[in-house]
């Protein structure tokens, strides 16, 4: 019965942010770029907020100043690893000044509104069936609600089940990301970078002469495993460190890079 009840609630909450995505207006504004959608996006992000504040939810902790500290520092340099890589994949077309700032802006409304709904929302809801069941199903929630880019003509099973699977990942390690720095705001602005590409990245339209690629059967299953992996890895290794003391190799890292002062270190 637990576990129905937990099913029918992610499902419900992923069902209702999908509908309030398709719903909310997308023309109030004209010759600014990106500004319909932030606003949308600010909106729905608010409305969600509301609900976590109204409802007492357990994720409100997290809407404070990060800690400071090696771990929060050692978190940082790891997303920071996944921001630049994001960037330097990018093709970085030239924009102007407005379009370049209305697209950062635009990145971060979509980072605030998805953190505000999976990782405030979603996680401070099922916190009362325990952590571990609140990362997971919160970030199996996430996965599931990248299916709707891929709805339509767009629909390639392949290529959703990869999304799916990837920001499966993703999400486990923002929630780990979140947890050890005690805030929100900084995944917001992770994950607000992470998708770089989306206004960075030149389009190219497909050539309707190019050979699609049909992946065999455990071609297409593992594919997406590897960066499962990864990310996996760095939330389990987030969530040592969020246990425990800072492991020596980090602490010999910090050192060398110094990002630390020795005493700070030796602590």
């Amino acid at each position: 019965m637990r576990n129905l009840r937990l099913g029918s609630t992610l499902i419900a909450l992923s069902v209702l942010t999908l509908v309030a995505g398709r719903l909310q207006p997308t023309s109030w504004f004209e010759d600014i770029p990106y500004a319909n959608a932030t606003f949308g996006n600010v909106v729905a992000g608010l409305f969600f907020y509301f609900a976590i504040y109204v409802l007492g939810l357990q994720s409100l902790e997290y809407f404070r100043a990060p800690r400071v500290g090696l771990k929060s520092l050692f978190a940082l340099l790891i997303a920071a690893m996944f921001i630049f890589g994001e960037i330097g994949n990018s093709d970085n077309e030239r924009m102007s000044v407005l379009e370049t700032v209305m697209g950062i802006i635009f990145l971060l409304s979509i980072g605030y509104t998805e953190e505000i709904f999976s990782r405030g929302f979603v996680y401070g809801a099922l916190y009362k069936f325990g952590r571990r069941s609140a990362i997971f199903f919160s970030s199996l929630g996430f996965g599931l609600m990248h299916i709707n880019r891929y709805w339509g003509s767009d629909w390639d099973p392949w290529l959703a089940y990869w999304h799916v699977v990837e920001t499966f990942g993703f999400a486990v390690f923002a929630c780990a990301l979140m947890i050890l720095t005690r805030s929100i705001w900084l995944v917001v602005v992770f994950h607000g970078l992470i998708d770089w590409s989306i206004v960075f990245d030149e389009y190219i339209p497909p050539d309707p002469n190019e050979v699609q690629w049909e992946p065999s059967f455990w071609d297409g299953l593992t594919s997406p495993l590897f960066n499962l992996s990864i990310f996996l890895f760095l939330a389990w290794l987030l969530f040592k460190i969020e246990k425990g003391t800072v492991p020596r190799w980090v602490k010999r890292l910090a050192l060398k890079w110094k990002l630390v002062e020795p005493e700070f270190a030796n602590a």
